[in-house]
């Protein structure tokens, strides 16, 4: 059977990844798709409640014995995903791990704190 059609990266298409989000009793649980992308290209960093994944999926190198491509749909380039938690989580005791091209990112929730507030 031949391939009935040829498509070509869309002008100006981007990647962008795929996440599930889960709160748990005792924190935030993201799960990020990360295809064929390398820890070492990735970023991750929090401000202000939002958490920022960010990065770049690198192209293949192209197989030199391939005479031409009849589809090319996957997209490269840099990336950036923006997540608000609009909870208090402990981000200085954040873990993020990269298995099997999901990445899996755990938040975990800041203990109640009761404050005294003097009365003057």
């Amino acid at each position: 059977m031949y391939f009935e059609f040829v498509r070509e990266p869309r002008e100006g298409a981007t990647w962008t990844p795929t996440v599930d989000v889960c709160e748990r009793t005792d924190e935030i649980v993201i799960v990020v798709e990360m295809p064929g992308v390398h820890r070492s290209d990735i970023q991750l960093a929090w401000n202000d409640g939002v958490l920022i994944i960010s990065g770049l999926k690198r192209q293949t190198p192209p197989d030199h014995r391939v005479a031409k491509y009849l589809c090319l749909e996957r997209t490269y380039g840099p990336f950036r995903r923006e997540i608000s938690i609009n909870l208090a989580v402990d981000y200085r005791q954040a873990k993020a791990e990269l298995k099997d091209g999901l990445m899996k990112i755990q938040l975990p929730k800041s203990k109640p704190e009761v404050v005294n507030i003097p009365i003057l």
